[in-house]
């Protein structure tokens, strides 16, 4: 994917949580300006309906838009939080499947981009959305750096995080966010697993729900057929009780009998530094240098 920003539109949409801070919002469209987008916003952008940017079909109705437009070639989205699940059956995959544009998002932006993923085979870059990363007043460095990078068209060569299995595999590259993962399970939109290389990462979650939630995915069809697993940051996904164990318990516990590699730690996640991943590229894994390299 390669993007020359001058004079090419972008669309700035709202799929999943309302817009609490429409000042972080602004500085969020002016370093897109900045950057030589032509910044769209979504018409229902500024909508709420309870926690989310709008009703159902508000929010389905800009994500259409943006993909219906032959003019604007990538789409950034303003928050996660929560929504997108719903709006799932709203939309059209035949449509985007004939007009394939990228869709950066992070957090609950998951659900939407691994349902594209499986309904329309439409990559997307999970890894980035204006409300986290701006929230400080500017984007951090490292994320900005890694941001460009695949913007201009570089492939990712990404290092980081600890061998738990070692091994190298190659396969498409899916995941994001564990609980937008696990909410999918059972649906026409959880993803086919076979020959995948899986990335997960999860924010603020009771650390017996990361276990059940891992377990869930383990009894999921197609598991076995995975490639690899690359756990990234759990971002305050700490203990409640003395008992409860952590995450690299979990993770331990979890790759038992697993022989597939396997790496944790990565730096991906509601962390300020991460990298911007290509969901739907495919990509060579190194468990043991922890190297994730797009081919």
């Amino acid at each position: 994917m390669t993007f020359n920003a001058n004079h090419t539109k972008a669309a700035l949409i709202a799929p999943a949580g309302k817009i609490i801070n429409p000042e972080v919002l602004e500085l969020g469209r002016r370093y897109l300006e900045n950057l030589g987008y032509q910044v769209v916003l979504g018409e229902h952008i500024f909508s709420a309906d309870r926690y989310m940017a709008g009703t159902d079909h508000e929010r389905a109705t800009d994500v259409m838009a943006a993909y219906q437009d032959p003019e604007i070639k990538i789409i950034f989205t303003a928050a996660g939080a929560a929504g997108c699940q719903r709006i799932l059956p709203l939309l059209d995959y035949e449509l985007i499947a004939a007009n394939p544009k990228p869709l950066v998002g992070l957090s609950d932006i998951t659900a939407l981009q691994l349902a594209i993923w499986q309904k329309a085979k439409v990559g997307s870059l999970t890894g980035m959305t204006v409300s986290l990363d701006f929230r400080d007043g500017h984007i951090n460095p490292f994320l900005e750096e890694n941001l460009l990078k695949i913007l201009k068209g570089h492939k990712l060569f990404a290092q980081g995080g600890q061998t738990v299995i070692g091994g190298t595999t190659e396969g498409i590259l899916v995941g994001g966010c564990l609980s937008l993962l696990r909410n999918l399970c059972g649906t026409e939109y959880y993803p086919d697993l076979t020959d995948k290389i899986l990335v997960l990462e999860d924010v603020g979650e009771r650390i017996h729900k990361i276990d059940l939630m891992l377990t869930q995915l383990k009894q999921n069809p197609g598991f076995s057929k995975l490639r690899g697993i690359i756990f990234g940051q759990f971002l305050n996904c700490i203990p409640k009780d003395d008992f409860d164990g952590d995450v690299d318990a979990i993770i331990s516990d979890f790759c038992q009998g697993l022989n597939i590699p396997v790496i944790k730690d990565f730096p991906y996640g509601h962390i300020r530094e991460r990298y911007v991943l290509p969901i739907g590229a495919k990509v060579k894994f190194n468990a043991d240098t922890c190297v994730l390299e797009q081919i």
